[in-house]
């Protein structure tokens, strides 16, 4: 093991500051309980950074910050499964951005995927000698001290703006100069999603992206008087957990034991999912197909009834993060195994547009 250990010792800006000074090649692998990222050097500066989070995926980055719709980026995923384009090759090749704006939103992607993790408290760390993922990188490498700088200022911003926002309930409503006349496409959806009953983290469940920029976005807002607080609700924080130190060895070593991924998968982002409605098509997967002890049995149950061709994925996930995320681990499941189908209208529709009974759409798609 070359160099390892917990965030708490050894915080993000001083991670970088090190691959930076020391030139390294390789990949800074940041894990915790709910996720994993890993940012990517080229002597010593980012080239790349990859999440497991789908919302901070580039297609996600794409939606959120305006740069395509879900009809224009679904139209570009095709190309690519046609073609076996890049994403941001695909959108050259088809007009839909220039070679400017694709690497300004791939630079802005990165950018903000590696500042995400200077608000990370808890978490481990080791770096590998990993070359950098088969994906879109910019034609020029990112100054990693810039970005040390940069998410220096995103945890003196949050500081500010949790003195306001306090916690993740603080449920936002309209306020006296809505409607606003310009908004950006972030704006839009913020002012969307805060409609006075939900709180922040249920707002950034349906806006996703990044949550620090969610909540610059939304302080703005409220400066703005274009949103207000409508209430903030008294709260016990809950206890999180921190990866042990033998569980991260454990990992390295099977990380060092296996062969580099031949083909990493291009994740369609959320948001261009969530219109649909989902309807099974088989048996749904149980609990054990991701690992999930029976504490979240009747929660998943209950999420899979919801998928029942009449709802949209986006009104049968939870608001709650961490339901939401096991609940998106069992519909990738049923996904893969071919026991979902994802209808354009609810299944009555369908049926009734088709003059065929309830149904009928199944053999299109089962095996």
């Amino acid at each position: 093991m070359e160099f390892s250990g917990r965030l708490s010792a050894f915080p993000p800006a001083n991670l970088l500051q090190w691959a930076s000074q020391e030139r390294r090649t390789g990949a800074l692998v940041v894990r915790r309980t709910r996720g994993e990222k890993r940012v990517y050097f080229r002597d010593g500066k980012i080239v790349a950074c990859l999440s497991s989070d789908p919302s901070e995926h580039y297609g996600q980055y794409l939606l959120l910050h305006g740069y395509l719709d879900e009809v224009s980026f679904l139209r570009a995923l095709r190309h690519c499964d046609e073609t076996g384009r890049r994403l941001g090759a695909a959108l050259v090749e088809l007009g839909l951005l220039d070679q400017r704006r694709v690497e300004e939103s791939l630079h802005g992607r990165i950018v903000d995927a590696v500042c995400d993790l200077f608000l990370w408290s808890k978490g481990v760390f080791f770096f590998l000698a990993e070359p950098p993922p088969e994906e879109e990188i910019p034609p020029q490498p990112i100054d990693t001290m810039g970005l040390v700088m940069e998410g220096t200022r995103w945890v003196d911003e949050l500081a500010r703006i949790r003195r306001v926002f306090v916690h993740d309930h603080v449920v936002l409503r309209r306020g006296p100069t809505w409607p606003a006349p310009t908004l950006n496409p972030l704006e839009r959806r913020i002012c969307a999603a805060a409609d006075g009953t939900r709180g922040l983290g249920a707002v950034h469940a349906l806006v996703r992206g990044s949550y620090y920029r969610l909540l610059e976005a939304a302080y703005a807002l409220c400066l703005r008087e274009v949103l207000d607080i409508a209430t903030i609700t008294e709260i016990d924080e809950p206890v999180s957990t921190e990866v042990r130190v033998l569980d991260l060895l454990l990992e390295q070593a099977a990380e060092e034991e296996r062969s580099l991924i031949a083909e990493r998968r291009r994740a369609v982002p959320l948001a261009a999912l969530t219109d649909l409605y989902p309807a099974w098509t088989g048996p749904p997967p149980g609990v054990e197909a991701i690992g999930a002890d029976d504490s979240a049995a009747d929660a998943l149950a209950a999420f899979r009834a919801r998928l029942d061709g009449r709802t949209t994925l986006g009104e049968a996930l939870s608001a709650d993060a961490d339901l939401r995320e096991r609940e998106l681990e069992l519909f990738e499941v049923a996904l893969s195994r071919g026991r979902l189908a994802l209808l354009p209208e609810p299944a009555e529709g369908l049926a009734a547009a088709a003059g065929a009974g309830e149904g009928w759409w199944r053999r299109f798609v089962s095996g």
